[in-house]
Order: C-alpha cells, then structure tokens, then sequence
C-alpha cells in the first residue's frame, strides 16, 4: 500500500511540476487571459502524452448544471478510454468548476487557478476531503 501511496504522491508532484513549468512558459509571451487559457489547455492535454495518457478538452459531465443541462471540463486524461485525470482551468472563483471535478469518478482532479489569491477557503468548503489538487499559478500578467 506505502509503494501505491508514493507512486501516487509522484504522480501528483510531476503533473504540479509540469504545469507550473508550462505555465511559466506561456507567461513569457505577451498574452490575454483567454489566450493564456487555451495555450494551458492545448498544453495539458500534450502533456498527457509523457505519462503514457491520451489527453482530450471539453470531456462532458452530464446533468451536472442546477438546470440538468451538461458541463464540460476543460482537459481530461484517458487510459484505455477511461479518465483517470481532469483538470479545470480558471482565472477566478468558479464553484461550477469545483463541482464538475467533484462529480467525475476520476483518481486524480486538478483545479489550475491564475486569478487572484484567496481560493485556499472556498476550495476547502466544497472539497473537505481534499479530493482537488489546487495549482494556484502565480504572477502571471496579462496584455489588456
């Protein structure tokens, strides 16, 4: 179990890794908050490639809305058809967001965040189990 535990905890450091590398590779070039947004999508989904993973965007969630209607999810990572990672990607709070990584039966859940500080509580709120991954981007400007 111990070995299953870090391998885990491995997996989780490398995609932290990952993002926060691609993340400041995008924040290099002069972009917008959208632009940022689909150069980190593109990039998640690439990156699914060197942990042996087929990378896929808007993965649908279905019935997830108050209304019923469908969500999608920005980047999901499949082995054999099958998600075992998600990612959302946002610029701010978005509790939408939280409960459409909540409700896809997935090991692992990432909400990358490059909006202001101060998700850490309303994460905890509606992730007490700590099932979310929270990569909080930092410094990251954008062109108006």
């Amino acid at each position: 179990m111990l070995k299953v535990l870090e391998e885990r905890q491995g997996y989780i450091e490398s995609v932290l890794h990952n993002i926060k590398r691609i993340s400041e590779e995008i924040a290099q070039k002069s972009v917008s908050k959208r632009q940022f947004h689909n150069l980190m999508q593109q990039r998640i989904i690439n990156l699914a490639n060197s942990f042996n993973l087929e990378g896929l965007s808007e993965y649908r969630v279905e019935n997830i809305r108050a209304d019923g209607r469908d969500g999608l999810i920005d980047v999901v990572w499949l082995v054999d058809s099958r998600p075992v990672t998600v990612f959302e990607i946002d610029s701010r709070i978005r509790i939408k967001s939280i409960k459409k990584l909540l409700a896809v039966k997935v090991p692992f859940r990432f909400l990358v965040y490059y909006g202001p500080k101060g998700l850490a509580s309303l994460i905890q709120k509606y992730n007490p189990d700590n099932l979310i991954q929270v990569i909080q981007l930092q410094d990251i400007y954008f062109k108006s």
